[in-house]
C-alpha cells in the first residue's frame, strides 16, 4: 500500500514536473501560459514555439527515456546483471554505427538504406556479439560482460570514427552520434518512437514473471516451463529496436539503463508490480531533467545530452562495480 501511494504521488509529480521543466528555454513560460496552450486559449509565436519545438522535443525526450530504462531492467534480469545495459553492453554502439553506415552510404556511394533498419541489424548484431563474448560455462560473468561490452564499444566507436573523420569529414556529425543530441526532434519523431516505446513495454509486461524466474536461476527456470534462451532472444531483439531507433534520433545516449533500474529497485523492489511502470515513468523524467539542464545550463549554447547523463551515471556504475566486487569477494 505504501509503494502504491508512493507511485502515484511520484507519478503526479512528474507530469507537473515535465510541464514545468518545459517552461524554461530561450523563450520562458509561465505554468499558466502553457496550461493556456494546452486549453487553446494562446496563440502568436511564442504558442507555436511551445507546440512545435518544445512540447515534441519533451514528449521524444520522455519517450526515449523511458525505453532505454525499460531495457536496461529488462536486460539486467535476463542477465542476471545489475550492469546490463544498452550502453555499456555495446548494444546503442553497434545502432550508432549502423545509422552512420546508412548516411555514409547515401551521401558517399549513393546507396539509399533505410537508416533504422540498418542500426537494428547492427544493434542486434553488437548484443550477441557482447553475449557470445561474455558467456562462460553457461554463465556471464559480471565482470566479464563490462569488459565485452567496452570491448564491443570501442570496435563500433571506432568504425564510426573511420567513417566520419576519414571518408565523410564531417566532425558536427561525429560529435552529434558520440554524445547525442535532441535539438530539432520533430512530432514526426514522436510518432516514430511511440509505438516501438509501448511495445516493448507491453510485451516486457507479458514476459515480466518468466524474466523473474530467469534471475533466480536458468536451471530452476527450465524446470518450471521457462526457456531462458527465447526469453534472451526476446528481450534482446526488443531492445536492439528501441536503441536502435533511439539513436538515429538522438544519437549516443548512456546510462539511462543503468541508473534507473537500479534506483527504482531501492524504492519498490524487484518483484513488485509497481517496478517497471516505474521504470518507465522515471527514465522519461530522468531524461527530461537532462535535457532540460543540457539546453538551459549555457544557452544559448547546447551541451550534448549523452554528456550530461554520463556525469550522473558514471559514479552510479562505479558503485554498482564496486559493491559487486566487494560482494564476490566476501
Amino acid at each position: 500500500m505504501k509503494r502504491a501511494v508512493l507511485f502515484a504521488f511520484f507519478s503526479t509529480a512528474s507530469v507537473l514536473g515535465m510541464l514545468w521543466l518545459s517552461s524554461f528555454g530561450t523563450v520562458n513560460y509561465s505554468l499558466s501560459e502553457i496550461f493556456g496552450i494546452f486549453l487553446g486559449d494562446s496563440s502568436g509565436p511564442a504558442s507555436s514555439i511551445y507546440v512545435n519545438l518544445r512540447l515534441p522535443r519533451l514528449l521524444v525526450a520522455f519517450l526515449i527515456g523511458s525505453g532505454l530504462a525499460v531495457g536496461g531492467n529488462g536486460l539486467q534480469l535476463t542477465l542476471k546483471n545489475p550492469l546490463a545495459d544498452p550502453y555499456i553492453i555495446g548494444i546503442s554502439a553497434g545502432a550508432s554505427f549502423g545509422a552512420v553506415l546508412s548516411l555514409f552510404l547515401r551521401d558517399v556511394g549513393r546507396i539509399s538504406l533505410n537508416m533504422n533498419l540498418l542500426a537494428f541489424v547492427f544493434a542486434l548484431f553488437s548484443s550477441f556479439l557482447t553475449y557470445a563474448i561474455s558467456r562462460r560455462g553457461g554463465r556471464i560473468p559480471i565482470t566479464t560482460l563490462v569488459l565485452s561490452g567496452v570491448i564491443v564499444s570501442f570496435l563500433f566507436n571506432a568504425a564510426v570514427t573511420f567513417l566520419v573523420v576519414f571518408a565523410w569529414r564531417n566532425v558536427i556529425t561525429l560529435h552529434f552520434w558520440s554524445l547525442g543530441s535532441l535539438s530539432g526532434v520533430t512530432w514526426d519523431d514522436f510518432l516514430k518512437l511511440l509505438p516501438v516505446i509501448v511495445l516493448q513495454y507491453a510485451l516486457f509486461t507479458i514476459i515480466r514473471r518468466r524474466m523473474i524466474i530467469m534471475a533466480a536461476g536458468e536451471e530452476h527456470a527450465m524446470t518450471v516451463g521457462v526457456h531462458p534462451e527465447r526469453i534472451k532472444f526476446l528481450v534482446f531483439f526488443t531492445v536492439s529496436i528501441v536503441s536502435a531507433i533511439a539513436v538515429s534520433t538522438a544519437g549516443l545516449i548512456g546510462f539511462v539503463g543503468l541508473v534507473i533500474p537500479h534506483m527504482v529497485r531501492l524504492a519498490f523492489g524487484t518483484d513488485s508490480k509497481l517496478n517497471l511502470p516505474a521504470t518507465a515513468i522515471f527514465g522519461g523524467l530522468f531524461l527530461v531533467v537532462c535535457d532540460t539542464i543540457a539546453r538551459t545550463l549555457f544557452q544559448p549554447t547546447e551541451l550534448p545530452i549523452g554528456a550530461v547523463t554520463a556525469l550522473v551515471g558514471a559514479p552510479v556504475f562505479i558503485y554498482l562495480l564496486r559493491s559487486r566486487e566487494v560482494a564476490n569477494d566476501g
